[in-house]
C-alpha cells in the first residue's frame, strides 16, 4: 500500500476526468439538480443568519501589535474565514480607496497603506458588518479617541494620522470588498462511486456547510476507457487495475464549485489523499470520515486554479459560470 501511496499522492489529484454527458446551463438548473439527485440535502441547515465582512489591519498596526488585535478579533466573536497578507501596490488601494482619492486625508492613507504588509481578513459572525464598525469607532481619529474603548482608540499607532483599522460599511459594501481581495474562483469536484453510494447526502451537505455555490453538477457512472484515459499515467502499474474497478463500480457526482479561494479550501475539506493520514491531521476533512482507502478515497479535486480552468473546461465545455 505505500508503493500505491507514493505513486498516487502526486498525481491523484491533478489528472482531469473524461468528457461526459450534456451539462446544465445554469446555476439554477445546478439547483434543481441537486433536489433531484439529493433529495434529503437539508437547505436551511446552515445558519442564515451568520453574514461576512472585510476587515484590513493596515501596516503600522499589524508590524506594532498583530498578536493582540487578532486575539481581540476571537475575543469578540469572529471567525476568520479567509485572510491573507500582501502588500498593496499604488494602483490597488487607488482602486480600492477610489471614492476617497480626492479628500485631505488620501496621500497619507496611500502612504500608510504602500508603507508594509497589510493583513485582509474575511471575518465572520452573525450581523458581522454592523458588529465590526461598531467595534472600530469613529472613521477619523480624532474623533475616534473621543471614544477610547473604540479599535480605532485602542489600536492608534502615534507614527501615523490615519486610523489603523478598515471595516466594510454595509453587506453590499462587504461583499464587493471580499471580492476585490479573494475573487471568486471555480475548482473541479468529484464524488468517488463508493462515496456517492453510501455518503453523497453527508458530503453535500459539507459542501453546503463550507460555503461553496455548485454551479454545475451531473451524476454519470465512468466507463473503463474514461478512467484509463484518465489515469493514463498509472497504467501498467501493479494497483491499476484495482484503480479502474473502484472507480467504476457505480456512479460518480461531478461538480464545478464556486467560492472565493475555491480550489484551496475545496483541497482542505477534502482533506490528504490517505485517510489514514487524514483521520490523524485533518479529522473533520470528508476523507477522514468518509473515505474506505487510498484507492476510494471517496473524493477528488484540482490542485491549482488552471488545472481547474482546463479540467472544468475538459469535463464541461466551454461555460459561463461567473
Amino acid at each position: 500500500m505505500a508503493t500505491i501511496k507514493n505513486s498516487l499522492e502526486g498525481t491523484m489529484e491533478t489528472e482531469s476526468l473524461s468528457n461526459l454527458c450534456d451539462v446544465q446551463d445554469s446555476v439554477e438548473e445546478a439547483s434543481r439538480q441537486l433536489a433531484f439527485f439529493f433529495p434529503n440535502f437539508d437547505k436551511n441547515k446552515t445558519d442564515q443568519k451568520a453574514e461576512r465582512t472585510l476587515a484590513l489591519i493596515r501596516p503600522s498596526l499589524l508590524k506594532e501589535r498583530r498578536d493582540s488585535i487578532m486575539q481581540r478579533i476571537r475575543d469578540d466573536g469572529f471567525e476568520i474565514a479567509m485572510q491573507k497578507e500582501i502588500i498593496l501596490s499604488e494602483k490597488q488601494v487607488c482602486e480600492f480607496y477610489k471614492e476617497h482619492k480626492n479628500e485631505d486625508y488620501f496621500p497619507a492613507l496611500l502612504e500608510q497603506m504602500t508603507s508594509g504588509p497589510t493583513l485582509i481578513l474575511a471575518l465572520t459572525r452573525e450581523n458581522a458588518v454592523a458588529h465590526w464598525r461598531g467595534l472600530l469607532g469613529p472613521t477619523a481619529l480624532e474623533e475616534a479617541k473621543e471614544d477610547p474603548n473604540s479599535l480605532r482608540a485602542l489600536y492608534a499607532v502615534d507614527s501615523s494620522p490615519i486610523n489603523q483599522l478598515h471595516g466594510s460599511s454595509t453587506t453590499d459594501d462587504a461583499q464587493k470588498e471580499l471580492e476585490f481581495f479573494f475573487p471568486q474562483e471555480h475548482t473541479l469536484a468529484v464524488i468517488k462511486p463508493a462515496a456517492a453510494k453510501e455518503h453523497k447526502d453527508d458530503i453535500m451537505q459539507k459542501v453546503k456547510d463550507a460555503g461553496f455555490t455548485i454551479s454545475k453538477i451531473k451524476e454519470e457512472a465512468l466507463t473503463r476507457d474514461m478512467v484509463a484515459h484518465f489515469y493514463k499515467d498509472h497504467e501498467g502499474k501493479s494497483f491499476f487495475g484495482d484503480l479502474l474497478s473502484s472507480m467504476t463500480e457505480g456512479p460518480s457526482v461531478i461538480m464545478v464549485l464556486s467560492k472565493e479561494n475555491a480550489v484551496e479550501e475545496w483541497r482542505q475539506l477534502m482533506g490528504p489523499t490517505d485517510p489514514e493520514e487524514a483521520k490523524n491531521i485533518s479529522p473533520e476533512s470528508i476523507r477522514a470520515q468518509f473515505a474506505q482507502d487510498i484507492l476510494s478515497n471517496a473524493v477528488h479535486g484540482s490542485s491549482t486554479k488552471q488545472q481547474a480552468l482546463e479540467n472544468i473546461q475538459y469535463i464541461f465545455g466551454e461555460i459561463d459560470i461567473d
